[in-house]
C-alpha cells in the first residue's frame, strides 16, 4: 500500500502543481513583478580590508534569476510541496477509511482539500497578510513561529471534528481559538518603506489585488488536490 501511496501522490502532486504554476504565472507572478519595481535598494556594503588585503563580502542569498530559471524553480518547489500536501491529504483519508469507515471518492476529497486550504492558508492568512515586495513585515522568526502554531492546531482540531467522538468535537473550539489567543506577530509601521506617495498608493492597490489572487490560486490548487487525491484513493490505493 506504501508504493501505491507514493505513486498515486505523485501523478497527484505534478498536476495540481502544474495548475497551481499555471494560475500563479496569469495572476500571481505579474502582481509581484511590478511590486518589485518600487523596491527600494539597500545601501551597498563596502568591501573590508584586513591585514592590507581587500575582501569582499557577498551578503546575498542566491536567487534564481528572471526567466526560464525563476519559473522552474517555481514550478519545481510548487510540485513538491503538492507532494507532500497529497501525502498527507492520502493518509489522512485512509485513516478515515480504516477508522471512521469514511468513504474516498472526488467529491469527498474536495472537502478534505478545502479543510487543507483552510489549515495552509485561509487561517494563517487571517493573522499573516500575503505580503508582497516592499510590504513592511514582523520579525521573520516571530511569523514563522506563529504560521506553524496556527497549521498544528488547525490540523489537531480537524483532526478532533473528524475522529473523536460526541462532545469531544468541542476541543476543536480550544485548537482554533488557539493561535488568535496567542496572537499574530505585527509590524511597528503598517505599510510600505517606499518614500513616494504615489508608489506607496500603487502597492497598496496592488496588494489587494495580490491578496485576491493567491487565494484565488491556493483555492483551487487545494481543490484540485483533494478531488484528485481522493479519486486516486479510491481507484489506486485498495484496503
Amino acid at each position: 500500500m506504501f508504493r501505491s501511496m507514493v505513486l498515486t501522490a505523485l501523478g497527484v502532486a505534478l498536476v495540481a502543481g502544474l495548475v497551481l504554476s499555471a494560475v500563479q504565472a496569469l495572476q500571481v507572478s505579474p502582481i509581484i513583478y511590478a511590486a518589485e519595481v518600487f523596491e527600494v535598494a539597500e545601501p551597498v556594503l563596502e568591501a573590508a580590508h584586513v591585514d592590507g588585503d581587500e575582501h569582499s563580502h557577498d551578503t546575498e542569498t542566491w536567487a534564481p534569476n528572471d526567466g526560464f530559471e525563476r519559473i522552474g524553480a517555481t514550478v519545481l518547489s510548487n510540485f513538491l510541496a503538492a507532494f507532500g500536501f497529497a501525502i498527507l491529504l492520502l493518509v489522512g483519508m485512509l485513516m478515515g477509511r480504516d477508522k471512521a469507515h469514511m468513504s474516498t471518492s472526488l467529491g469527498r476529497g474536495v472537502l478534505w482539500g478545502l479543510a487543507g486550504y483552510a489549515t495552509f492558508f485561509v487561517i494563517p492568512a487571517l493573522g499573516l497578510v500575503p505580503e508582497i515586495p516592499g510590504m513592511e513585515a514582523a520579525v521573520l522568526e516571530g511569523r514563522q513561529a506563529w504560521w506553524v502554531l496556527s497549521v498544528i492546531t488547525s490540523v489537531l482540531a480537524f483532526i478532533s471534528l473528524v475522529f473523536l467522538p460526541g462532545y469531544a468535537k468541542l476541543i476543536a473550539v480550544v485548537l482554533f481559538a488557539t493561535p488568535w489567543v496567542v496572537g499574530a506577530p505585527q509590524p511597528e509601521f503598517h505599510g510600505f518603506a517606499h518614500p513616494d506617495a504615489d508608489a506607496v498608493v500603487a502597492l497598496d492597490a496592488l496588494e489587494a489585488q495580490f491578496i485576491v489572487a493567491t487565494a484565488m490560486a491556493n483555492g483551487l490548487f487545494w481543490i484540485a488536490l483533494g478531488g484528485l487525491s481522493g479519486y486516486a484513493a479510491t481507484r489506486f490505493i485498495k484496503a
